[in-house]
């Protein structure tokens, strides 16, 4: 993954006092936890929303656009109080279905995070209809507020989903009612016994455990071993509408994306893949995006 990041530069343009805070970004793999946000509201005189709308060019520092070289930066509010950052994925050689939107990066990082659900999301640029989509799968998504910031004109827009997402499709449309995206699901998923002890394959098994497939039932989790020997997983966010959601490597891209930020040489050197059989399978397009950083899939059926 190409990383054009001026993140540094970035926090180099706050106030002493509350740079030394998002210093922490990096080791916290793009989350404030929720005391720091109030030292970061005391030190800068803020408001919440505020501090949010300054954190923005941060979060589009995260932004890898190899394709289109349009940078979006979102922030989100975890129901703890916790910000996450969030930025769009592109990958050249690739097809454009494996971009990560911003706000698809921001979930997944809370997702990720052990969030079970959003308070509130600072957009720089109106969600597109994918991305409103994708946020209508989310658990508690009637009490998300959508702001979007116009920095020309110094204006933010709040919104709820139902204004951004009239007539809305979900899961309930066909007749689908487990959990949502974001809640705290898990499902008592099992390797095959020649495989207990292997470690890459377990933090994978437990990825998928935890992934959100409520229409094709096809959980699906990765684990990829970088270079430095720290594990980031992914897994998947399905969504009612297929296509809006996150596949388990583009789950699994964003956490890499943010260990990068922390150690911008962690290159991937394993990757593991375990997927419940279904009509529809991730395989392929992990094995895809992995052969371009000359990485093999160890996949897994179960």
């Amino acid at each position: 993954m190409q990383i054009t990041s001026d993140f540094n530069q970035k926090i180099a343009e706050f106030p002493a006092s509350a740079a030394l805070v998002l210093e922490n970004i990096p080791a916290q793999l793009g989350k404030l936890d929720a005391a720091q946000v109030e030292e970061l509201k005391a030190a800068m005189s803020l408001s919440l929303e505020e501090l949010m709308i300054q954190l923005l060019p941060v979060a589009a520092s995260l932004s890898v656009a190899e394709i289109s070289d349009f940078r979006v930066g979102v922030v989100a509010e975890g129901l703890s109080g916790s910000l996450y950052l969030g930025a769009n994925l592109e990958f050249t050689g690739q097809p454009l279905k494996t971009t990560v939107h911003a706000e698809q990066f921001a979930v997944v990082n809370a997702w990720h995070r052990g969030e079970q659900g959003l308070k509130r999301l600072v957009v720089n640029e109106a969600p597109c209809g994918h991305c409103r989509q994708f946020l209508n799968e989310l658990c508690r998504v009637d009490q998300l507020q959508v702001i979007v910031y116009n920095n020309s004109k110094g204006e933010a827009r709040h919104y709820t989903i139902g204004e951004l997402l009239p007539d809305r499709f979900g899961p309930a449309d066909l007749g689908m009612e487990d959990g949502a995206l974001m809640c705290d699901l898990s499902y008592p998923l099992e390797l095959p016994a020649e495989l207990e002890g292997d470690e890459l394959a377990e933090v994978a098994l437990f990825a998928a455990s935890k992934s959100y497939a409520p229409v094709c039932q096809s959980r699906a989790g990765i684990a990829l071993r970088l270079k430095s020997g720290r594990i980031v997983t992914g897994r998947y966010g399905a969504n009612a509408a297929f296509n809006p959601g996150v596949t388990a490597m583009e789950s699994a891209a964003v956490n890499w994306r943010l260990a990068l930020l922390h150690n911008t040489e962690d290159a991937i050197e394993e990757a593991v893949m375990v997927e419940q059989p279904s009509k529809s399978s991730q395989k392929e397009l992990a094995a895809s995006f992995l052969n371009k950083y000359g990485i093999s899939l160890r996949y897994i059926q179960l």
